[in-house]
């Protein structure tokens, strides 16, 4: 909303004069067509469609670390015209344009990650195959092992989020009953903003943390540009920074939650007064091991979606209107609800598949939800002690650190050799298979 370009309609009322200039504009070395934000009169911030011309021309080539493959220039505008039915939208609301192109910009991103894990993850898996050392693969060493296994665990959950995100999305438009209601789906599509932060900041670092397990896998020739590792790693690194940084988007996801609750569209106020009762009862509820599939692992993702609760409501009741300007804070909680959501959705694609396929053929997933929710219960431990230190103290940290370590209490479960059955069966496939 900070733009500096601006548009003027002209005397005859027939076209709008744009100048300014745009910086990092992908595919502006040979687009013909541009998408244009500028304030109209200096205040009404609007879209435009604009064809290259005499007045739209781009800037040098910018030269990056990564995706080197695509064009990315400044867009200089000076005196460039667009008619007036190039109006994206309507002057005055390209905000609704701009900010709903940046929630399916980052499920995009998160979607195109999935692509190139399972492509790091299939060239790992070929390289630790052929590369032999003390006379046997590298792919038979455990150290080995562990790094492909946590790889496909993250490729497999992070994939799990695209798919149920996706189908919210689709079924948010879908329950709109006339296709040109175009508001409409806009307020559809923004209903999921904070999953499309969500989905945008995990994907992004499961995507690093395979590109550099990639290039430790492949060794010393993980650094040379003769092998994939080498262009992975610095393509990667991009999406943690565009479709707004990961860290604005941390800010974002509780901000979200917090909107949502109190527009009434989302229950977190009632829940979280409830909590309140749980937390300060004597005998707060035992952790309740039942016979169903996967019955640990949903009370552990139940137990997670009342840590993130649980600091989101102490940070609101501690800092109240506040509360935007306490970043640490507010990243804190996000990666509680990054790690909950992740979670439910690896659990709820498991039961699907088992209900679907039966058990047995759900095994290595089954194996990759448990593994997964473990670890992450374990980061949501971490994550929420600090954020509640750095709120609460006395009586009233001991009472919540107390509550924490009921809410994640667990048996901790043999990952190791999970991680061992997981790679196992890709080493034999010779590529990615889930």
């Amino acid at each position: 909303m900070n733009a500096k370009a601006t548009a003027k309609l002209s005397d005859d009322g027939t076209h709008y004069i744009l100048n300014g200039e745009k910086m990092f504009i992908t595919n502006g070395g040979f687009a013909d067509i541009f998408i244009v934000f500028a304030k109209v009169d200096g205040d009404k911030f609007s879209a435009f469609i604009v064809e290259r011309q005499e007045g739209c021309k781009n800037g040098a080539e910018e030269h990056k670390m990564g995706i080197r493959g695509s064009s990315t220039t400044p867009l200089v505008l000076a005196d460039a015209k667009a008619p007036v039915e190039n109006v994206l939208g309507e002057i005055g609301k390209g905000h609704k344009i701009a900010f709903n192109i940046l929630n399916i910009g980052r499920f995009k991103l998160g979607a195109m990650c999935i692509g190139g894990m399972k492509v790091m993850n299939t060239e790992s898996v070929r390289y630790a195959n052929e590369r032999h050392q003390f006379g046997k693969p590298i792919s038979s060493f455990g150290a080995i092992k562990s790094k492909l296994g946590e790889m496909a665990i993250k490729t497999w959950v992070g994939e799990s989020m695209i798919y149920r995100t996706l189908g919210m999305i689709e079924g948010g438009i879908a329950s709109i009953g006339d296709a040109r209601e175009a508001d409409a789906k806009l307020r559809a599509i923004e209903e999921y903003a904070a999953e499309c932060s969500i989905i945008k900041v995990a994907l992004s670092e499961y995507c690093d943390f395979c590109a550099d397990e990639m290039v430790q896998i492949f060794g010393g020739y993980g650094y040379s540009a003769d092998y994939p590792a080498e262009r992975a790693y610095r393509d990667s690194r991009i999406n943690r920074i565009f479709e707004g940084t990961n860290e604005i988007n941390r800010m974002l996801i509780p901000g979200r939650l917090m909107k949502a609750a109190l527009s009434g569209r989302l229950a977190l106020l009632p829940a979280a007064q409830s909590l309140m009762d749980e937390i300060l009862s004597p005998s707060m509820g035992s952790f309740d091991l039942d016979e169903g599939l996967l019955a640990a692992e949903q009370k552990l993702a139940q137990n997670a979606k009342k840590v993130a609760l649980m600091t989101l409501g102490t940070a609101a009741q501690k800092y109240m209107m506040g509360l935007a300007e306490q970043q640490e804070i507010l990243m804190g909680v996000a990666d509680i609800i990054i790690d909950t959501y992740a979670m439910e959705s690896a659990i709820l694609r498991t039961l699907k598949m088992a209900a679907s396929k039966g058990e047995h053929a759900a095994t290595p997933y089954l194996d990759m939800t448990r593994a997964f929710c473990n670890d992450a219960v374990e980061r949501i431990e971490a994550h929420a002690r600090n954020t509640l230190a750095a709120m609460a103290e006395g009586d009233e940290l001991r009472t919540l650190l107390a509550a924490l370590r009921r809410f994640t209490k667990m048996t901790p479960i043999n990952t190791v050799a999970v991680r061992q059955r997981i790679a196992n069966a890709m080493i034999e496939a010779n590529r990615y298979v889930y």
